[in-house]
């Protein structure tokens, strides 16, 4: 009598709980970094050009915080 070949049962492994975690704090300290990139950048052109008003610290910070926003909504996954 013949056996039957043994196929092995395809296993998912158990998610892990702390993958996530460490994606969305990368995500934030990039926001982070990008908002202050904005405002370093931002700051220095306005030294330069001798502006009273901080025309490129605002402009540059809520052009990063949408360029911010935009790397954030691109990475969420698709459900």
């Amino acid at each position: 009598m013949e056996k039957a070949p043994k196929t092995k049962k395809s296993q998912t492994p158990a998610p892990n709980p702390y993958k996530d975690y460490a994606r969305y704090t990368g995500l934030a300290f990039q926001m982070a970094g990008l908002i202050f990139l904005g405002y370093w950048l931002g700051k220095q052109l306005d030294q330069y050009f001798e502006l009273k008003i901080p025309a490129f610290t605002i402009s540059l910070i809520l052009l990063f915080i949408f360029a911010a926003l935009y790397s954030l909504i691109k990475s969420l996954p698709k459900e």
